[in-house]
């Protein structure tokens, strides 16, 4: 049985959050920065980390890291983006913000 994960940790500081996530791939990008996305595939599970600080980070900067999220989780499930093939990321991407917002909206 495969398993896939997307978790939102809500957060201040994306290095500490990458260093508490066991199994992220780390790089130097994670260093510093408003919000990144960090990723493991593993033979039968992948699993994504969106970290972001929800209350004060730019909707800009949560909308960056969703397309990114949608972009990785739809190419670990073979979907490929084209132009005849953009709805499957449009509904991913549009569900990822919904979800997010109602979070934020939440606190």
């Amino acid at each position: 049985m495969i398993k896939e994960t997307l978790k939102l940790v809500d957060c201040k500081d994306t290095k500490h959050a990458l260093i508490e996530i066991k199994g992220g791939d780390y790089n130097d990008e994670g260093d510093n920065t408003e919000a990144c996305l960090f990723w493991n595939h593993e033979k039968n599970s992948a699993n994504w980390w969106l970290c972001i600080d929800l209350e004060d980070s730019k909707m800009g900067v949560l909308v960056h890291e969703l397309f990114h999220a949608t972009h990785r989780i739809l190419e670990y499930f073979g979907v490929e983006f084209t132009s005849k093939n953009h709805e499957p990321f449009a509904y991913l991407m549009e569900y990822l913000y919904n979800e997010c917002v109602k979070i934020k909206l939440e606190k």
